[in-house]
């Protein structure tokens, strides 16, 4: 099986650093003639195809040596001299094949009038995996209890089968372990770049995460949680497994009899409730939730320690959220079958954005009547993000009031790419009218391409303070 993994090291992550370079805000700005303008951030990998792209901000000058090493730098695996003079590109970037190494390593050396700053490291690596599945590896104590019974009922097939796989925590307190499936790579706290909430892999890398009596471990629940969610692609799986209050701990209250480390104890109730709070309704399903007591045994009273399983297994599915929100009388969806187009439709819930034609009203509608108050409306539209940007793409959303405008703004470059990666994007207007008819429109910028979004619909809703996410 052929997996890839996606490296995203901004310059303010810890694990990557500077001996003559400084960290101001987000980048790592150099301003020398000779020494280490970057070195980091030590990883270890398996044999592979590295690609390792070091992302500049702003132009840049001088002559500097790249290096890629390992083993602090004892073995240079590749290296390239360049010079930097008036320098565009927004990368620095190098390929090379692999062995399985430790302590993987990126170096940037000033040779002479160097200055530029780096806004971080990008690193992918695409790999081979020759294992199979067999009951008698070598994962977490927890995890072997019932490894076996896993693979034959096809869990694994079903959560955990895609080439790219992450467990956390899969250490533990036995060593020697290793992660949950052959394809997957294992994390935990002392893993590079983590800073104890969020690890430093690229959005939607994985297709599934699995994290077995590790969560309990875990003080900023809420932001893991939604850093797992980030890091998970639509259609893929986050396992996690903790131990059940009523059959591990057996216990009211903290701390817990067999592990001080515990900083919360869960039911079925009580994990699901912390997952409700941390995403957003409608972002993901629940696939499977079960009380494993496999084994256990119940004679023991508390205290007295037991064997068997005693754990609750929760599998969640990410899923791409509707256009829509649930109706709270405030809200409203319009879905793109009540709206007016010269273009095709792509069936009855969708418009298709053709961006053939400059300054062209592609969508309009659907004329509806507002009290006064402030509002907010979602635009819904999807696409490929990255090919926006390249082809430098403008939408422009408007909102008009008896064919008068009252909102209106433009998306083009990054901010194209991250409202199409997102799905939607929010204007504010107010209405000062009884019984104003709107409408909310999309033209197409001053540049035309071969592009074609999809349109979904708008979700008009009072205008209210944001979710607070502490």
């Amino acid at each position: 099986m052929k997996s890839e993994i996606n490296w995203r090291f901004p310059a303010r992550n810890a694990a990557l650093k500077t001996v003559v370079g400084e960290k101001i805000e987000d980048v790592i700005r150099i301003r020398a003639h000779r020494g280490c303008a970057l070195h980091g951030p030590y990883l270890d990998l398996p044999a592979g195809r590295c690609t390792v792209r070091i992302v500049l901000r702003g132009p840049s000058q001088g002559r500097v040596r790249m290096d890629l090493t390992t083993s602090d730098g004892k073995q240079t695996l590749a290296s390239e001299a360049l010079h930097l003079l008036n320098w565009r590109r927004k990368t620095i970037e190098m390929s090379v094949d692999i062995p399985a190494v430790t302590g993987f390593e990126v170096r940037l050396f000033c040779r002479l009038g160097v200055s530029l700053d780096i806004e971080g490291v990008e690193i992918d690596h695409v790999f081979e995996t020759l294992e199979t599945l067999t009951p008698d590896r070598t994962v977490g104590f927890e995890s072997s209890k019932t490894y076996g019974d896993k693979i034959a009922s096809g869990f694994f097939d079903r959560y955990l089968s895609g080439p790219r796989i992450m467990e956390v925590g899969y250490k533990g307190y036995d060593g020697g372990t290793v992660p949950i499936v052959p394809q997957a790579i294992g994390v935990d706290v002392d893993y590079p770049g983590y800073d104890g909430s969020s690890f430093p892999f690229a959005d939607e890398s994985f297709d599934g995460i699995y994290s077995s009596h590790c969560f309990e471990h875990i003080g900023p629940w809420k932001e893991v949680l939604r850093d797992w969610y980030r890091l998970l692609r639509y259609g893929g799986h986050l396992v996690i497994v903790v131990p059940h209050q009523f059959l591990f701990e057996r216990k009211r209250h903290l701390p817990s009899y067999f592990n001080p480390d515990h900083k919360r104890y869960y039911t079925s109730k009580s994990l699901l409730a912390e997952i409700e709070e941390a995403f957003e309704e409608n972002s993901y399903r629940i696939r499977h939730c079960v009380e494993n007591d496999k084994d256990f045994d119940y004679r023991p009273a508390p205290g007295e320690g037991s064997s068997g399983c005693y754990e609750i297994e929760l599998v969640i599915e990410k899923i791409r959220p509707p256009y829509w929100h649930l109706d709270d009388g405030s809200v409203r969806a319009y879905p793109a079958s009540e709206f007016h187009t010269p273009l095709n439709r792509a069936g009855p819930w969708a418009i298709e954005l053709e961006l053939s034609e400059k300054h062209r009203c592609m969508v309009f509608g659907p004329y509806i009547g507002l009290r006064p108050s402030d509002y907010v409306a979602e635009f819904h539209i999807e696409g490929d993000a990255h090919e926006a940007e390249r082809l430098d793409a403008r939408l422009t959303l408007d909102i008009a009031r008896s064919a008068q405008r009252v909102a209106s703004y433009s998306l083009q470059g990054s901010e194209l790419r991250q409202a199409l990666e997102s799905g939607k994007f929010r204007v504010e207007f107010s209405n000062d009218e009884v019984g104003g008819i709107h409408e909310f429109r999309i033209f197409n910028g001053g540049t035309a391409s071969d592009l074609t979004l999809n349109f979904k619909g708008v979700v008009v809703d009072y205008k209210r303070p944001q979710r607070n996410a502490a």
